[in-house]
Order: C-alpha cells, then structure tokens, then sequence
C-alpha cells in the first residue's frame, strides 16, 4: 500500500509551497519508516440498515445510534457497513518516541500515518465497492464517530460489535479515543442502485484525495479541500 505523499503534504498544512531539498528528504525517509513499521488491521461486516428520523439501529444487535447527520448520511441506503481498521502500535510507539527526540520527524511520522490509515480505508472501500457491485448496490462515502453530531461514545460499542480487539487489537481509552491512535472506525451506506442506472466510471469512482474530501460530510475539519457535499453511491 502507498502511501500518497500528496496527502503527507495536505496533513502537514503545505499549500503549493516549494520545498527545500532537505525536507524533502526527510519526508521520503518518514514514508518509507512508516511503511515498514505500520502492521495494518481491517474488519468490517455488513448489517441491515433501519431509520426513522434521527434514530438508526442495526437489527438483531444492540447498537442504536441518535445522529441527524448519519442518518442524513445514510438517508439512500438500507444496509450498513461497520468498518474499523488500524496501522497498529508499532507505528504509534515510533511517533510518541520521536515527540521526545526529533519534534520535526514527529510531526511528519504522523502526518504519513495519517495519510497512511486513509488510504488502506481506500483500499477496504475499493474491495467493498466491488464485492457488493454484483447486487446492485453502490458505497456511500466513509462517516465515523465524531463527525457532525455523530458521538465519539459509539466507539466502544462499534468496536465490541466487531470484536476488534481480539481481531485486530483495537480498543478505546476511559476517553473513548481509539488506541493504537492511527485507526479508524466509520459507517459505510450500501446504496441500491436503479437496474436501468449505468455504474459510473467517471469523477467519483475513488474515494481518495480531494475526491474523498469533496465528499466528506465534515464541514469543520482543517484539511477539507474545497467542493460541494456529496453522497452519490459510486
């Protein structure tokens, strides 16, 4: 897996700026670093999707969910996907120790990690993209507990639900933070698609870069690039 340096550069606020050589480098050599101490973990399952107004569940579990934005998110699809994934504690291990020694590499370690968990999110949503195209169903961009109203307090029960921790060793802290810190969790809808409806292969096909951004439902967040919301399936 790759690890785009495009996006190392947006999660370390560069705008088009020119880089000296040195830093260049060093970004170079924080790339390569994470990619061989990151020690990645997935795990999703598909569930029938159920809402009514700001109130989703997942029949035949225990979760139940209060969130005007995912159910916004969602409003298309009637079956969910729970994803949750991780770079591993390797990776977080070598960043805290660089906070203490080398603050500059630190920084940039945590940006490629960054760029690193979104892009195998990517690469999950690519394979799901295809393991459901079959049925007629389309992906709905990633949404994940602490966007819009979404609460962070769902982690531990996304992460119980999925037995992340035996499978990938994924927990959360007293703070609901996940841990190791370079993971994610996230809602996938799983759109039916119309049978006369071709599947597009344009603009919108990879969840990756601005593309994702453009997508994102969150307003707030400081490395959103410019565009319209957008949930279209693809």
């Amino acid at each position: 897996m790759e690890i785009p340096p495009e996006e190392v550069l947006r999660y370390l606020g560069y705008r088009d700026q020119k880089l000296e050589p040195a830093m260049v480098r060093l970004i170079e050599e924080c790339r390569a670093e994470t990619k061989a101490l990151m020690r990645t973990g997935v795990v999703y399952r598909i569930y029938p999707l159920e809402k009514r107004g700001d109130r989703i569940w997942l029949p035949a579990t225990t979760l139940r969910l209060k969130s005007k934005d995912l159910s916004r998110h969602l409003r298309n699809a009637d079956r969910c996907v729970l994803l949750a994934a991780t770079l591993g504690l390797t990776l977080d291990q070598k960043i805290a120790a660089y906070a203490r020694l080398d603050l500059t590499r630190a920084i940039i370690m945590d940006a490629c990690a960054t760029a690193a968990i979104e892009a195998l999110c990517d690469q999950v949503q690519e394979q799901l993209r295809t393991e459901v195209a079959p049925d007629g169903y389309g992906v709905t961009c990633r949404y994940s507990p602490g966007y819009g109203d979404l609460s962070i307090l769902y982690q531990k029960d996304i992460l119980e639900m999925l037995q992340a921790y035996a499978r990938i060793g994924l927990t959360v802290n007293e703070n609901h933070i996940l841990l190791p810190r370079k993971s994610v969790t996230a809602f996938i809808g799983l759109v039916k698609r119309e049978r006369s409806a071709p599947v597009q292969e344009g603009d919108g096909k990879t969840a990756a870069g601005p593309d994702r951004c453009r997508r994102c439902p969150d307003k707030t967040c400081q490395y959103r690039e410019g565009g319209d919301e957008g949930e279209t399936p693809t």
